[in-house]
């Protein structure tokens, strides 16, 4: 593939999902210059970004405010379109949420804080897989 090409693909879609504003627009600034970039405040917000955007990926906040958990916004994802790859973000790791977001379906998660290269990493590798289902909307 040539240069030229990889300019005209359409970038990813990155759906941001945290309760905390400056967490949004770190994540914002960290990754708009390679990917498309949508960010809500809530699960509820999410659902609704899911049609309008048709998000490749979203990066979920585990514990967000006030009403609707991660977990259950990653399920909601999840059925709306299985294809979308999510990637859940906590400060407050805890080993059976962890692992109950991994059986609902995510690809991955971080703990904040987390490097710029580990996010950088896990989304690369989140979308690589999306794309290599062929699943690119």
């Amino acid at each position: 593939m040539t240069e030229p090409m990889l300019e005209t693909q359409e970038k990813a879609r990155v759906l941001l999902v945290d309760d905390e504003e400056g967490v949004r627009m770190s994540l914002r600034a960290l990754l708009d210059r390679e990917y498309r970039i949508a960010s809500v405040a809530s699960g509820e917000e999410a659902i609704e970004e899911l049609a309008r955007f048709q998000p490749d990926l979203v990066l979920l906040d585990v514990k967000l405010l006030p009403s609707m958990s991660g977990l259950d916004t990653l399920q909601y994802i999840k059925t709306f379109d299985e294809r979308i790859e999510v990637v859940m973000i906590t400060a407050f790791a805890s080993l059976a949420t962890l692992n109950e977001a991994l059986r609902r379906g995510a690809f991955g998660y971080l703990i904040k804080p987390f490097p710029r290269r580990d996010l950088a990493l896990m989304v690369r590798d989140a979308l690589v897989r999306r794309s290599a289902r062929g699943d690119r909307a």
